[in-house]
């Protein structure tokens, strides 16, 4: 089956994204104490832990990788898998999000449905009905927009 234009877009944006993941930090001849030194780590222990999720003793110690596959890139030690884990963290972050965006969606699709098949002969029910609806609209709109998180940049990409 011959793939489609947007297929096509996709997988060549894909390859691109892998592409530039292999590529070395334009930082990184400039770096020189490793980013184990100092209390780096702190600055999110209280969002993790409040989401009960532990940093794992080997992320915080040293200046070694040993998740590090070969496909990650280079290995650039503590710093690499400090971005690796911002990634990584994004990621989750957007799935989740995707997750319950849908779940949303999916009951207020339901309510607007239940509405529109309910029995609306007394004028009362039907106006608070119609209402109903308006609203569930509004916050089905607002659940189709993208939002946007500014970061501070972690990765600067190499000429």
């Amino acid at each position: 089956m011959a793939l489609t234009n947007a297929e096509k877009v996709r997988r060549y944006q894909q390859r691109q994204k892998e592409k530039e993941r292999r590529l070395p930090d334009a930082t990184d001849g400039f770096l020189k104490k490793p980013f184990s030194d100092g209390d780096r780590w702190s600055a999110m222990d209280w969002y993790l832990e409040t989401a009960g999720i532990a940093i794992p003793d080997y992320a915080v110690a040293g200046d070694s990788d040993p998740e590090w596959k070969e496909e990650d890139g280079p290995n650039r030690g503590s710093i690499g898998r400090a971005e690796r884990i911002v990634g990584l963290l994004l990621d989750a972050a957007g799935a989740l999000a995707g997750q319950i965006n849908q779940y949303k969606t999916d009951e207020i699709n339901a309510r607007i449905t239940e509405l529109e098949q309910a029995d609306l002969n007394d004028p009362d029910v039907r106006k608070q009905a119609l209402a109903d609806i308006v609203t569930l609209t509004k916050i089905r709109d607002q659940l189709q927009k993208q939002v946007r998180w500014t970061l501070p940049q972690w990765r600067v990409k190499s000429d």
